[in-house]
């Protein structure tokens, strides 16, 4: 029997994050950290007044059970689910340096998820998206939440793919974008190289990215000699900042569309500035835009392997995270195609 060599859980977890990096893309390894922090912050007693777990040659299937009824409290099944199957894993790298015994992992109780349960369904209704690009087209055009929000709509792109691009991936003659992962060059895609495609572009959309090449975007390279496609005058906009523009111009009061609260804007705490409209209660994250921007295609009767190729994303993936439509829209949707 191999005898265990003491450590704690912040010492075990450092050396897990070190032996990650490089395999998992650094936002999986900070969300790895971020959802194992929860576990070293309850095995360190941060919300108790003693440490509970100190050397995890010491923890037991009962020490899982109180995390587990600990962690519960404020999340929902699914983020629970998230949470226990990244211990589980954490716990067989820990197997793998002698910090637990071999049987450990497995006494980590992972909850299964009912039909249905692992679903979002918060997507961007069409006519709102609309009403967005209404707005920005007559009093923002061409500007760089113009471009953004234009994008993200027709393309579906994820931010990290939006993030990537450059004034060169663009080619305005055939309307298209190259998509790329270049991880040295400081941007990656979440699929990596297989993430990698040629996105087209309807002729409008075309000539908006056109414009605001030719007269909105501020021109600067970034810290690699890349000229970003969306840009600041410190060079390439981060992914953060990309993602606070989607928050305030889908804020309803922003584009003009009224306040579901009745609030005037001058008055509300969640106007103003960027930060600001991030805790807009009204907002629509990002990936919302995605998901709405999906369902929108496929209720157009657009092949659904085409519309996984364009947002390089697999079919089963499309069914369960992004397919809004009932089993009477899929049903009249195939009546018609074959009555065609």
């Amino acid at each position: 029997m191999t005898e265990l060599e003491p450590i704690t859980p912040n010492e075990a977890l450092e050396l897990y994050c070190e032996d990650i990096d490089g395999e998992l893309s650094p936002n999986s390894v900070r969300a790895k950290r971020y959802q194992l922090g929860k576990f070293v912050d309850w095995c360190e007693g941060a919300d108790a007044d003693e440490q509970r777990v100190g050397n995890l040659n010491e923890i037991t299937g009962r020490d899982f059970t109180r995390f587990k009824n600990w962690r519960s409290e404020g999340i929902n099944k699914v983020t629970l689910r998230t949470n226990l199957s990244a211990l589980r894993s954490f716990m067989r790298f820990c197997v793998s340096i002698d910090a637990v015994g071999h049987a450990i992992p497995e006494k980590i109780n992972v909850p299964n998820l009912d039909s249905g349960e692992n679903h979002n369904d918060e997507h961007i209704d069409e006519s709102e998206a609309r009403a967005i690009l209404d707005y920005l087209s007559q009093f923002e055009y061409a500007s760089m939440d113009h471009v953004l929000f234009k994008l993200q709509w027709t393309t579906a792109m994820r931010m990290s793919g939006l993030h990537s691009l450059d004034v060169g991936d663009f080619d305005a003659k055939n309307g298209t974008l190259s998509v790329s992962h270049r991880p040295d060059q400081g941007t990656r895609l979440k699929n990596c190289e297989d993430g990698e495609r040629v996105v087209t572009l309807d002729a409008e959309t075309a000539g908006v990215v056109s414009d605001y090449i030719e007269y909105q975007r501020v021109g600067v390279k970034d810290d690699y000699g890349r000229r970003p496609l969306f840009s600041s005058e410190y060079g390439r906009m981060s992914k953060q900042n990309l993602n606070k523009r989607i928050y305030r111009v889908t804020a309803p009061c922003y584009t003009s569309r009224g306040c579901p609260a009745d609030r005037e804007p001058l008055e509300c705490e969640h106007t103003g500035s960027y930060d600001n409209y991030v805790t807009c209660p009204y907002n629509t994250r990002p990936h919302a835009i995605r998901g709405g921007s999906i369902t929108y295609w496929l209720r157009n009767d657009v092949p659904k392997k085409a519309v996984g190729d364009r947002v390089n994303a697999s079919m089963k993936t499309l069914d369960r995270h992004y397919d809004e439509r009932s089993k009477e829209e899929k049903a009249e949707q195939r009546r018609d195609f074959f009555d065609k």
